[in-house]
C-alpha cells in the first residue's frame, strides 16, 4: 500500500447563495409554497387518522399513492399547476417526521398556518443546469443568483432547497456530493501504540 497516496471520499457538501427572483418567479414560489403547505397538513391530517384510528403506520409509498389520487381531486387541481417535486418532497420529509414522533424521538408535528411554509426541495427532477445556470421547474428563466467564490461542479449537485427568509429575502441552498482527499494516518510505531518491549 502506497501510504503517501492520499485516500478519497465522498461527502456532502452544502453551499448557500442569496438570489433575486423576478415578477414571474417570486409569484411561482410562493404559489408553491402553499401548495407544500397544503399537502403537508393533508398528509398530516392522513398520518393521524390511521395511527389514531387503526394504530397503523403508513409507509411513504403508500402517502405517495394517496397523494397522487389527492391532487386528481376537483377541488385539490390547482396544485397541479405547480412542480409535483417539492410536493413530493414535503410528503417523505413529514413521513420521516411521523415515525420519529411514534418512535418517540421528536414532538408531533402540527399543521402549518398561511406563510408558515418556507422552504422548498427540489430534487433532481425539478431543476435544470447548463453552465452557471439554475432553472427551477414551471420557471421560465434561470435564478439570479448571486455566486460566491466558491461553487460545485453541476455534476456533483444532488438537490437544491430554496428558502425564504423573515426579511423577504431568497435563499439558495445547494447540495453536492463531493471526493475529497484526506492524507493517509501512518501507522504507530511499536514504541508509539502502548505495548510494552521485551528485553
Amino acid at each position: 500500500m502506497d501510504l503517501t497516496k492520499p485516500m478519497t471520499h465522498l461527502v456532502k457538501r452544502g453551499y448557500e447563495y442569496t438570489f433575486d427572483p423576478d415578477e414571474q418567479q417570486r409569484r411561482n414560489l410562493e404559489e408553491t409554497l402553499e401548495a407544500v403547505r397544503a399537502v403537508y397538513n393533508w398528509s398530516l391530517a392522513v398520518f393521524q387518522s390511521e395511527w389514531r384510528a387503526k394504530g397503523e403506520k403508513i409507509s411513504y409509498a403508500e402517502i405517495s399513492a394517496r397523494l397522487t389520487k389527492w391532487k386528481n381531486q376537483p377541488s385539490n387541481r390547482w396544485v397541479k399547476v405547480y412542480s409535483s417535486v417539492p410536493l413530493q418532497q414535503i410528503a417523505r420529509q413529514l413521513h420521516t417526521e411521523y415515525h420519529s414522533f411514534l418512535n418517540g424521538r421528536c414532538r408531533e408535528p402540527v399543521p402549518k398556518e398561511h406563510g408558515e411554509q418556507t422552504q422548498l426541495v427540489y430534487s433532481r427532477a425539478g431543476y435544470y443546469l447548463k453552465g452557471r445556470e439554475v432553472k427551477l421547474a414551471k420557471h421560465k428563466a434561470p435564478l439570479d443568483i448571486m455566486w460566491g467564490l466558491e461553487r460545485p461542479s453541476r455534476d456533483d449537485i444532488t438537490s437544491i432547497t430554496v428558502n425564504r427568509e423573515r426579511d423577504g429575502e431568497w435563499k439558495l441552498w445547494i447540495v453536492a456530493e463531493e471526493f475529497i482527499e484526506v492524507p493517509r494516518q501512518k501507522p504507530p510505531e511499536c514504541g508509539e501504540c502502548g505495548r510494552v518491549l521485551e528485553d
